[in-house]
């Protein structure tokens, strides 16, 4: 594997790293159960995210081995404002901040793609900004579905 495609992979599984523990270390700070229950669920997530780059360290990258579909935007995260901590927070918190991290994760292997020169390193981005892009959704369809209220 070629040492930029080892580094991105290695600074992807460390994220996921540090996404697992900041939703394990949240429901320790709330007293709210929804809010518990999703920061275990993403906690969860995120580990599953680290057996995935674990995985394709080990037996090396294979091209096109993922579908592409078109992820929609519904740019709620990018019209909140909130807080990056979960301490105290409660289930609409949770919500906000776990939404602005996958957009920040999104952000992040988007500025990664463009700054890379190998192209399997490339493709490895792409597929993870995707990742990061279907998080964000189904968040934020949660959050359309539990707060958005009509008039």
């Amino acid at each position: 594997m070629r040492d930029e495609l080892t580094e991105l992979l290695e600074m992807a599984m460390y994220k996921e790293i540090a996404a697992e523990a900041f939703y394990v270390a949240g429901q320790d700070s709330t007293d709210d159960p929804r809010a518990k229950s999703l920061m275990k669920e993403l906690a969860e997530e995120e580990l599953r995210h680290l057996e995935i780059l674990k995985g394709l360290k080990e037996r090396d990258w294979e091209k096109g081995q993922w579908r592409r579909e078109k992820i929609p935007n519904l740019m709620i995260s990018e019209h909140l404002t909130g807080s990056d901590k979960l301490e105290g927070t409660g289930l609409q918190g949770t919500l906000v901040t776990a939404m602005k991290r996958e957009q920040q994760a999104v952000e992040f292997y988007s500025r990664m793609m463009s700054a890379l020169r190998d192209e399997e390193a490339k493709r490895l981005c792409q597929r993870l900004v995707h990742d990061e892009l279907k998080h964000k959704y189904r968040l934020e369809v949660l959050y359309d579905d539990l707060f958005y209220q009509e008039d």
